[in-house]
């Protein structure tokens, strides 16, 4: 009994070494070179401050195939998993938006100066979002990028935007052009005969209250396609999964007004 004792002791200690292990491997060489299964339990960590995460990282891994898939799963889908709680999935679930926000702040619009800073605001702000989103970028006289709007977000087969406030907009960044930007979610960023339309009906609209479109772009896994140069102006690196599904995407998204 006492030899029995003595092993749940040192079992514990072990356990408690292996976080201490995990967390100095991680700040000493990165994520990046750790297992799936390492990087996971180290994210794990910061959901459940105490206890042995392996066995749920592997079923986390088990069930959505990669540590990406399992930071964009839905929380309900999280939560089918044994050990995951509504509150930890929703924490897990939250990481990615912790991400999309340090992405977007470390890159705000009115901080480039160029058009390849802009393309890397735009590959930050679109690449990998599940859902089709639009902006317009406001451009000083002196041709700095000032702000940016979200004028539509999600499943839609409409963009509806009101005269005024495009005016309103223009009045308060005091802008002479803009950049027209959406992306096509898990797609590649070439054109639809839709996009040509749509940037034409946009230039029509921005004309109206005296303010010209610089360029309308469009965001794929990719790259960046530029409507008005008619060619890709920025070619992301791509790895085997995301060119397949690029590929598989015959008909992207398409942005309509």
């Amino acid at each position: 009994m006492k030899n029995e004792k003595n092993v749940k002791v040192s079992g514990k200690c072990i356990h408690d070494g292996h976080r201490k292990r995990l967390i100095n491997t991680v700040n000493k060489v990165g994520l990046d070179n750790l297992s799936d299964v390492q990087a996971l339990e180290y994210i794990l960590f910061l959901i459940f401050p105490r206890g042995d995460v392996n066995p749920l990282a592997h079923r986390l891994l088990d069930r959505f195939g990669h540590v990406s898939t399992v930071l964009e799963a839905d929380i309900e889908d999280l939560k089918m998993v044994e050990g995951m709680g509504e509150t930890s999935a929703m924490k897990l679930h939250s990481l990615l938006e912790i991400f999309y926000y340090y992405s977007l702040d470390k890159g705000r619009v009115s901080h480039a100066k160029t058009s390849g800073e802009l393309y890397d605001r735009f590959e930050q702000m679109l690449r990998y979002r599940g859902q089709e989103e639009v902006y317009i970028i406001g451009i000083s006289p002196r041709g700095e990028a000032t702000s940016e709007r979200k004028i539509a977000e999600g499943n839609f087969s409409e963009v509806n935007i009101d005269i005024k406030d495009i005016a309103l907009y223009l009045t308060t960044y005091k802008v002479t052009s803009v950049i027209i930007v959406h992306n096509h979610p898990n797609g590649n960023c070439l054109p639809s005969p839709a996009d040509f339309d749509t940037t034409e009906k946009f230039r029509e609209m921005f004309k109206f209250v005296g303010c010209k479109i610089q360029d309308s772009l469009i965001v794929g896994i990719d790259g960046i396609y530029s409507i008005v140069s008619k060619e890709v102006v920025r070619r992301f690196k791509v790895n085997e999964k995301s060119k397949l599904q690029s590929q598989n995407q015959d008909n992207p998204k398409k942005m309509i007004i």
